[in-house]
């Protein structure tokens, strides 16, 4: 018996890096924020594993957690940017976990958005909008 957190996770990393643009840049793969970079980026949060196998087969739920964060100078800006980079990292998971994740001794043969929550916050100097996307997964060990 073997876990997929370590696959899955550098699953997602190859699957959106690269892959994700906004106003024609990339945006930035994260799971630790550097603390200079500027906005937007996205952040591969946590993980969970639940077993889901029997006496003769290991298959686990994997949830994982994505943040897209957005911030704008100031108490001015808008929820479309966060909307438009959710859009593309969706469409990414969703339609490439199951024939592009590459998990050596796994298969992966459920990709789905669990859920999808906006967060609005102002600091001193930005307003910040974040969007947690969950994703949960079936993943069964070869």
């Amino acid at each position: 018996m073997k876990l997929p957190n370590k696959l899955l996770q550098i699953a997602y990393y190859n699957a959106l890096n690269g892959n994700v643009s906004y106003g024609g840049s990339t945006v930035p793969v994260f799971d630790v924020v550097p603390p200079t970079q500027e906005f937007p980026y996205i952040v591969l949060g946590s993980q969970a594993i639940v077993h889901e196998g029997t006496k003769t087969s290991f298959g686990v739920q994997a949830i994982m957690d994505v943040d897209v964060v957005t911030g704008f100078e100031g108490s001015f800006g808008g929820k479309s940017q966060v909307y438009d980079i959710s859009d593309e990292v969706v469409q990414l998971i969703v339609t490439r976990a199951q024939t592009h994740f590459s998990l050596s001794g796994f298969s992966c043969y459920v990709s789905e958005l669990e859920s999808s929550t906006i967060l609005e916050e102002i600091t001193e100097t930005h307003i910040l909008f974040s969007n947690k996307l969950r994703f949960r997964h079936l993943i069964q060990e070869l």
